[in-house]
């Protein structure tokens, strides 16, 4: 994620779902179509579709007030003790308890897993895309929702190597799509969520306390737990957060790990989930409202 250099589950329960509104329901529409079943597990962070669920005539009868959820993140290297996919997993399952949180609010986008991890590479697994090719992806996603109707779209990052290509992706669909709402937002820059830590100022940046935590919560078969330990060389300046340089992570850590994960746990990572959602279903009512 590298949240702490960019900007910075099972016990959340979802409201029960009988209907949902702003959809109508008619022999033609699956049921499925008209109203969200609340959260399951998926094997895969990236696999919680809820468009792709649809077909081209079910999304007709999705209101065009419900604001287009689009996740981002990444495919990169963890340090020894989480996967590649840890970006992609938290931020899917994030979007997913929103989902399961107001259905008839949101409408969810599958999650992007390609995302901008070039300084990652000399990790190898680590897959990345081109800056231009991944403001390009942002922009044609959101155009292609906004070609559907949809006028109110929130991009929910969830990698902080992501955050600059976000920000231009936002300057040019303002241009491309002027009509539009287009919104961008990064989970792990919540202020409530410093207020959970433990580790300290360097303690959760990639792979760290909060991202061990995370995925304690939501795949602990993933954890390799006999492999935690403190790793990163922060900037010894005092004026290191005023000044932006962009290093290849290797150059900052041994291991591919920025911060404390032995601060982990999974009762922790659950009340990340749980704040993030939070702040998320604030965003999602303050976009309808017109206050953002």
């Amino acid at each position: 994620m590298d949240g702490e250099r960019a900007s910075r589950g099972q016990t959340f329960s979802p409201k029960p779902q009988h209907h949902r509104q702003g959809v109508e329901t008619s022999p033609q529409t699956p049921r499925h179509a008209a109203r969200r079943t609340g959260h399951q597990s998926r094997p895969l962070g990236g696999l919680i579709v809820k468009l792709a669920e649809l077909t081209w005539p079910d999304l007709e009868q999705v209101s065009r007030d419900a604001v287009v959820v689009y996740p981002i993140a990444a495919f990169e290297q963890h340090g020894p003790h989480l996967p590649f996919i840890t970006d992609t997993a938290e931020v899917a399952a994030i979007v997913d308890r929103l989902d399961a949180e107001i259905p008839d609010q949101v409408l969810c986008l599958p999650a992007q897993w390609l995302g901008y991890s070039p300084h990652h590479l000399r990790f190898k697994g680590t897959i990345t895309a081109q800056s231009e090719t991944h403001i390009n992806m942002i922009v044609d996603t959101v155009s292609s929702m906004v070609h559907a109707d949809f006028d109110k779209i929130l991009i929910v990052n969830g990698h902080g190597g992501n955050v600059p290509n976000m920000t231009v992706s936002l300057q040019r669909l303002m241009e491309k799509c002027p009509d539009a709402r287009i919104y961008g937002t990064s989970w792990f820059a919540y202020d409530e969520l410093g207020e959970i830590r433990e580790a300290g100022p360097h303690g959760w940046g990639h792979a760290g306390e909060m991202e061990t935590s995370l995925m304690m919560a939501l795949h602990p078969e993933w954890v390799k737990a006999d492999r935690l330990q403190k790793d990163g060389h922060p900037p010894q300046s005092e004026r290191a957060g005023q000044v932006a340089r962009y290093r290849w992570i290797h150059q900052s850590t041994d291991q591919g790990t920025y911060g404390d994960p032995t601060y982990g746990s999974a009762e922790k990572g659950e009340r990340f989930i749980r704040a993030a959602v939070e702040v998320l279903v604030r965003i999602v009512e303050d976009i309808r409202k017109g206050h953002l």
